[in-house]
């Protein structure tokens, strides 16, 4: 389950791609994921577990400049892995779920 925290472009931010950490992390719950596309495009972001199954997935198209998604990902624990894939490139970065 997931939803849009904010979408605006930001002028500081780096005009890259980039992954942010997600925030906290580890987490209980609910995380929040960052990243920055520095053009518009489809994009496809997601959260695999180790044994590659998807475990939450969004595809869309986002407008060039910084984005939040908010992730609950209850049920789930361990090390889980986030991917950013876009016809830019894609990122990852690893979370920590902990048991509730």
């Amino acid at each position: 389950v997931y939803r849009e925290v904010s979408a605006a472009g930001e002028p500081d931010i780096l005009n890259n791609l980039t992954l942010f950490q997600n925030t906290p992390n580890p987490f209980s719950g609910e995380t929040s994921i960052g990243f920055t596309i520095p053009e518009t495009c489809d994009a496809q972001l997601r959260i695999v577990d180790v044994s590659g199954r998807v475990v939450a997935e969004l595809h869309k198209t986002w407008q060039a400049g910084y984005h939040v998604e908010l992730f609950d990902l209850t049920g789930h624990s361990g090390v889980l892995i986030c991917e950013l894939k876009t016809p830019l490139g894609v990122r990852t970065k690893k979370m920590i779920q902990v048991s509730e």
